[in-house]
């Protein structure tokens, strides 16, 4: 718990405003926001998670195990409609008579799927020493239909495998991390590194490089501090193939490789990460997309573990082989986020699993825990967005509200939900978001996210209610969770509001008086400028100029008592420059 290498088992989200972008040279097309097609497996007798392969004539396959008394077998449910039917399951292959995590494929270009799946051996509880998952492997022949027999490519302990692919040579490579037997966690560099296997003979017979590589692990991490796990790669059209690794250091580390086999010394990536694992694919024309989750881990509370931050999962574009990126917005939110979280498993939206259709659709299986995992349609042009707008017409299904509360215990702690929607004071029908600290518990937080830029207007409509006792409007650059004390040190820019209605810069906000607060943020000139009401209340330099960007605005109750007064939003919005 708390951050473990898993073994994938989303979330709500409701279209955010779409706009008009141009994109594929003149024609205009309107982006369409992310969609939740429905749930990915979870059915009795299905065997870990489900992932998606493109099949012939641009059909989509749903691979999974399952288990009945005949035995285990690999199935395939087919959607000739991008994921919004499906046929009904039949089997393709056969899957060791063991423990079973999820069976992940590959369609390669002779139109073969690839298949891959972790089998449990040993009945001990150490990993690498008594206690396996070792990777087996398959591959059907679509025209034939027949599977070939499964075989044991390694043997080790090995934890979720994220992406395979195939390189122009046909060599097919498949990365992964295993766990060294007797080493334990932590500094200097964990107990697991990162390698992979290759095929040059179409997954006939498998080959083993030397490559395993570590990143860096520190003391007191919240959390498993397990190092180099869980990685997934993108060949690049430089030839290179791109390798992003989920580590214990608060970003993704990335490595680099000519052959899929000798890999470069990993370094940090230019991306935040909670301890959670990546997902690429490239499009029809070229474009990058990366599904992560953005977040800022948690924290720990009186020195006992909290489990790691897995609320939202974003995404983001390149076109430019990964140089630059566009996006960072959140296509899936966990959507018992704001419900006191299960005691036991894995949960969240992390583990994503992209696939692309020849339209440029991606569809994205991803989440972790019961009522989670879930088949996501994303149209990338969506993450090119420059603005973004809510006025709760959609309820809360944009933003994160909870806290969490209580001692926590075996990395569980508890939730509730914090700012809630109350009807508008002067208006009849519209809703406003109450943030305020209504009892002992932390105050209110609620974090929203826009599209990542270097300059960046944000504009709140609020009111400060009589004896409100203190609010904060701030940007960051991830998702933090609401009320994490973290959250302070780690935004980008923080405006406090003192309970006086003064800011920092001597302009003062009457209660009782709807005011529109902006933060035009501008990593460029290296200053954020407040203004009320469209005139400059205060102008501060930036302490970290060298942030790429902000896409997220976090309001919260600064009250340090019980405040059932604290603030109203009406509405806010954001309008971005890459």
């Amino acid at each position: 718990m708390g951050g473990k290498m898993g073994i994938a088992v989303v979330a709500g989200w409701v279209a955010v405003l779409a706009v008009t972008v141009p994109c594929r040279g003149a024609e205009l097309h309107k982006a369409r926001a992310p969609e939740i097609l429905g749930s990915a497996g979870e059915a009795a007798g299905d065997i870990g998670a489900s992932y998606l392969a493109v099949g012939p004539a641009d059909t989509v396959d749903l691979i999974y195990g399952h288990a009945s008394a005949a035995g285990a077998e690999v199935m395939r449910k087919r959607s000739a409609d991008k994921g919004r039917t499906w046929s009904a399951p039949e089997a393709i292959c056969p899957l060791s008579l063991a423990e079973n995590y999820g069976t992940v494929p590959l369609r390669t270009r002779d139109g073969q799927l690839q298949l891959f799946w972790m089998v449990r051996r040993g009945q001990g509880n150490t990993p690498a020493v008594d206690y396996f998952i070792d990777i087996w492997s398959a591959h059907t022949a679509e025209s034939a239909g027949s599977c070939s027999r499964p075989t044991r490519i390694f043997e080790g302990y090995v934890g979720s495998i994220n992406g395979m692919v195939q390189l122009a040579n046909g060599r097919i490579v498949l990365p992964f991390a295993y766990w060294l037997a007797g080493v334990p966690e932590g500094p200097p560099t964990g107990n697991n590194v990162v390698t992979t296997v290759f095929s040059d003979d179409g997954g006939k017979t498998w080959q083993r490089p030397a490559a395993k590589l570590t990143v860096p692990c520190y003391a007191n991490y919240n959390g498993e501090n397990l190092g180099a796990v869980e990685p997934c790669i993108l060949p690049l059209r430089d030839g290179r193939v791109w390798m992003l690794i989920r580590t214990q250091t608060g970003r993704l580390y990335e490595s680099w490789s000519t052959d899929g086999a000798a890999w470069s010394e990993p370094a940090p990536s230019r991306f935040v990460s909670s301890d959670s694992p990546a997902g690429l694919v490239r499009l029809p024309d070229g474009r990058i997309v990366l599904f992560w989750n953005n977040c800022e881990n948690t924290s720990r509370v009186g020195g006992q573990g909290v489990y790691v931050n897995r609320d939202a999962l974003h995404a983001a574009v390149s076109r430019d082989e990964g140089k630059t990126w566009r996006g960072y917005r959140e296509v899936y939110l966990d959507p018992f986020r704001n419900d006191p979280p299960p005691k036991l498993h894995d949960r969240g939206t992390a583990y994503p699993f992209p696939v692309a259709l020849s339209d440029g659709t991606v569809l994205c299986v991803s989440g972790q825990g019961e009522g989670r995992r879930k088949i996501l349609s994303i149209d990338p042009d969506w993450l090119d967005e420059t603005h973004a707008a809510d006025d709760f017409t959609h309820g809360l299904d944009h933003w994160s509200v909870f806290k969490a509360f209580g001692e926590p215990a075996n990395w569980w702690r508890n939730r509730v939900q914090g700012a809630v929607l109350v009807d508008h004071p002067s208006k009849a029908g519209p809703k406003v978001l109450h943030v305020r600290r209504p009892d002992e518990k932390d105050g209110d937080g609620a974090c929203w996210n826009f599209p990542m830029g270097r300059r960046v207007q944000v504009a709140v409509r609020l009111l400060l209610q009589a004896g409100c006792q203190g609010v904060s409007l701030a940007l960051a650059d991830r998702h933090i969770q609401p009320t994490d004390g973290v959250g302070e040190r780690r935004s980008l820019f923080t405006l406090p509001i003192a309970a006086d209605g003064s800011l920092p810069g001597g302009t003062v906000l009457s209660p009782g008086r709807w005011y529109t607060v902006s933060l035009a943020w501008d990593v460029i000139e290296g200053q954020c400028e407040v203004r009320v009401d469209g005139r400059v209340a205060e102008r501060r330099w930036l302490s970290n100029p060298a942030i790429p960007g902000a896409c997220y605005l976090r309001l919260r109750s600064c009250a340090a008592g019980v405040d059932p007064a604290g603030m109203l939003v009406e509405s806010v919005t954001a309008d971005v420059e890459p």
